[in-house]
Parts: structure tokens; sequence; C-alpha cells
């Protein structure tokens, strides 16, 4: 009988302050990051980045609490996931897989061939596909298990934008944190989905569908919740001077304030775990800039971590992998 594992696949991030320089290393060091050819010079590039951006970074990491929680999140995710398909009768592991940082795709798969395992499952937890993130997660997993369980079969799970438990869990978010505003009425408060930002040539050049994606899961979610309210997409965290895609949620909040809106809450659409994007960029960075730009209420929706309904999205994705599950 075959024994299958699902690697979770996530970009992860440096669990102490002494983590940030070697993970920065490899964060950029990635050719879908980077996108440099020959590959001695976009290795020499990451590491000119890793060292500029070291005392910032630590800095960042610092104010969380001296690292990522996105591990050990990834890994609850990973154990209340197998516990619903082991309750329903599939014998299977689920494994965390991380790209920058321990525990690493190539050692998570070796370890799991040594085991015995052949039969692997690839779940990216990107819920919009782009060439930046869940392409080179798919890649890496492909080759680590033609390397490491030759003869073994890999499966691949794509995006899930709409998955229906998804959207379920992003509305339980949002009607959660509507109750704590001082007016709770959608026409009240404005929603604003934040999202990563990609450079804009992927989407015009290469044809990176993330955009799309990310804007089927604001358009599913906001007719789940029946959304009377005002609602705006912005995108965070840009990096280099190149066009990334917009408006950045910061000059969101600034026009906001501007208007007038007294709460604003914050959903993060392209994350599936709190870590440095939610936890200092939106709950710090923005949360001061609301401040400043005169947002007298402003919230956040927490990560969906382990909450219940999305770890039955992600055992509902699983279970759907049917050729994963032949013999």
């Amino acid at each position: 009988m075959a024994r299958r594992a699902v690697l979770f696949l996530q970009l992860g991030g440096p669990e102490t302050l002494d983590d940030v320089p070697g993970f920065l290393y490899r964060l950029f060091s990635d050719p879908d990051v980077i996108r440099v050819r020959p590959a001695l010079l976009r290795h020499a590039i990451a590491a000119a980045i890793a060292l500029g951006r070291k005392k910032a970074s630590r800095a960042l990491y610092a104010s969380i609490g001296g690292g990522s929680p996105i591990r050990r999140l990834t890994e609850q995710q990973a154990a209340g996931t197998e516990a619903l398909l082991r309750r329903d009768g599939k014998a299977v592991e689920v494994r965390t897989a991380m790209t920058c940082s321990a525990p690493f795709v190539e050692d998570v798969v070796r370890d799991l061939a040594a085991s015995g395992t052949d039969r692997f499952l690839a779940l990216p937890l990107y819920p919009q596909y782009s060439l930046t993130t869940t392409k080179g997660a798919l890649e890496r997993s492909r080759a680590a298990v033609s390397r490491f369980a030759p003869g073994g079969r890999l499966h691949e799970l794509g995006s899930f934008p709409t998955h229906p438990l998804f959207v379920d869990a992003h509305a339980e978010g949002i009607r959660e944190e509507l109750a704590r505003f001082p007016d709770p009425r959608p026409e009240a408060v404005e929603l604003v989905f934040s999202a990563h930002s990609i450079p804009k040539k992927l989407v015009t050049r290469e044809g990176d569908p993330y955009p799309t994606e990310v804007e089927a899961s604001v358009r599913a979610i906001l007719g789940r919740l029946g959304w009377r309210g005002p609602s705006t997409l912005a995108y965070q965290s840009k990096l280099g001077p190149v066009e990334w895609l917009g408006p950045p949620t910061s000059d969101v909040l600034a026009e906001l304030g501007r208007r007038g809106v007294p709460q604003v809450l914050v959903v993060p659409i392209a994350f599936v775990t709190d870590h440095v994007e939610t936890l200092q960029e939106i709950d710090q960075l923005f949360a001061g800039q609301a401040r400043e730009a005169g947002i007298a209420h402003f919230r956040r929706t927490p990560g969906l971590n382990d909450r219940p309904t999305f770890l039955r999205a992600l055992a509902e994705l699983v279970g759907s992998a049917e050729d994963f599950w032949k013999d």
C-alpha cells in the first residue's frame, strides 16, 4: 500500500533575529523573485540585498517578538488538517515544507522518502496563484521528489481563490471584527482588502494571473457577506524601484482619512497565516498611518491560521485530489 504525504508549501520566515540574513539571501536568490540571469549574478545581488536590509529587517522582526510565527502556525494547520483527514479514514501525513527557511522542502521530502513515503501531494498555501510564489514552490517539490524519492509520484494542487470554505473563513473573520466597531453596520465600515503586491510587468508581460485571482477572492467574499458597505482592494509590501501592482494600501488609508472615513477594517486577502506582513506592516505601520490620517477606528481580521473552517477547506482540497488517493 502506498504511503502518502501532503506538503504544505510556504515561503517561511526567520524564527530568530540571527536567522534574518540567511532568510533574506534565500528569498532574493529565488529566480522568481530576482529575475536575473545568470545565477552567479543573481546570488551576488541577493547577498548585497541581504547585507543592506539586515538591520532594518531585524528591527521589524524584533517588533513582533523576535521572529516569524509562520512555521508554528503552518504546523498547526498541518496537524489540524491531518486530524480531519484521518478522521475520514485517510491514512496520510501532512507536513510543513518551506522554500526560504527550515523545514526546507528538500529536507522534508528526503525524510519522508527515507521512511517509505512514495506518494506526495504538493499544496502551496498561496490562495491566489503567482509566478513569484506558487510556481517556485511547485518546482522545488518536483525537483525534491525526483532526487530523493525516485520512482515516487508527485501530485499537485494549484490555487484556491474562491473555494467555498476559504471564502467562508474570511467571511467569518470579517463578521467577528465588524461586531467590535462602535458602529458595526456594514455601511459604516470601509473594508480594505490588502494583498501582497508583485511587479506589474509580471502581469502585463508574462500573464501572471495573480491580480485576477485576488479580485475573484474579493468578489466571492463580498458576495458571501452580502456586503452593502464600501470596499477597496489595495496592495502592500512593495520592494524595489520597478512599478508594482497598486494602489498601495498606505495611499488608500491616507485617502480614506482625507475623506473623513472613521472606521476601517483591513482584510489580508493573500496570506493564510499571520506573519511580519500582518503583525508589523498592518498592525503597526498601517495602524499608525491610519491614526495620522484621522481614522478613529482601525482593525484587521486575524490570519486564517487554524480557524476550523479554513482547516476544513484544506482538508477538502486534499481530499479532492482523486489521483493522489488512487492505489
